[in-house]
């Protein structure tokens, strides 16, 4: 597996900085290239919402103030994707740089294909409270047509990936993908079934591992079994310093029947402070 094109969601943010130098690392191994987007959010060009802001923040409504701030985004685009640029080619990247108007996490998906890789920090700038309900990360993991990395403020290296894998369909897509990114680091992969408490089948360990067997066909990686809540359980072990990267599907099924949900995708992303990769 191999992507086209790796696309990052840059806002200047902390997060959005650590995003883009994962990118630069993945996209100067692969020679893909790595393209730096800065959405103008039309929401903020909006008079009457602009209106609202100026008793909340203070300052000077009047008539046309929205095309100062245009004039205002747009120069502050051009710094940042400036900024992304030097910073990509410093390391070995092949970088492109897009400015886009719209809503944020519409213009980035609608940007991406099925065989691109989205880079997004987990929160960004923008947040003004009251105004913008849920954060563009999610929203972008819902509707992307890739998998979507969802980086934290800080950056640390990847030196070992692990994948939530319950068999599913979209837990074999994430270990897929999981693998890819393993061998393009050369990183150790490790597959990670979170088994619920209750009454299994004791073959119900031996079934998962057959089908990640399957999925990785020879490759090299460890097995792990946790017990308890898969998105407690996934979030505890990469805090502990576990794994640096978890890969998992974004909504997800039970082993065999139905165990990684949705709502585990949601929790880790949610209360994790490591990098994530979700994938459908």
């Amino acid at each position: 597996m191999m992507f086209n094109r790796l696309i990052v969601g840059f806002d200047g943010s902390a997060s959005s900085h650590s995003a883009a130098n994962y990118a630069f690392e993945i996209g100067a191994k692969i020679d893909a290239p790595v393209i730096g987007i800065f959405v103008i959010d039309k929401r903020l060009l909006d008079e009457t919402l602009l209106e609202d802001l100026a008793g909340i923040l203070g300052f000077t409504f009047y008539l046309g103030i929205s095309q100062k701030v245009r004039e205002a985004l747009e120069k502050k685009a051009d710094l940042l994707l400036s900024e992304f640029a030097q910073l990509g080619r410093q390391k070995g990247a092949k970088v492109s740089l897009v400015q886009l108007e719209g809503i944020p996490y519409e213009e980035i998906t609608n940007f991406a294909d099925r065989e691109d890789l989205i880079f997004i920090g987990r929160k960004g700038l923008r947040d003004i409270k009251g105004f913008f309900v849920g954060s563009n990360a999610e929203k972008i993991v819902r509707k992307a047509p890739c998998p979507v990395f969802v980086a934290g403020e800080n950056y640390k290296p990847i030196k070992r990936i692990g994948v939530a894998f319950d068999a599913s369909p979209v837990s074999r897509k994430a270990l897929e993908v999981g693998k890819a990114i393993a061998e393009i680091l050369e990183v150790p992969l490790e597959v990670i079934f979170v088994e619920p408490e209750g009454d299994f089948p004791d073959e119900l360990v031996d079934k998962v591992k057959a089908a990640a067997d399957e999925v990785l066909k020879g490759s090299d990686y460890t097995f792990t079994l946790l017990k308890g809540f898969p998105e407690e359980k996934l979030t505890e072990y990469q805090e502990n310093g576990n794994v640096d990267l978890l890969v998992l599907g974004a909504f997800g099924t039970r082993p065999l029947k139905e165990l990684l949900l949705g709502s585990v995708a949601y929790f880790v992303m949610h209360n994790a402070k490591g990098p994530l990769l979700f994938v459908k």
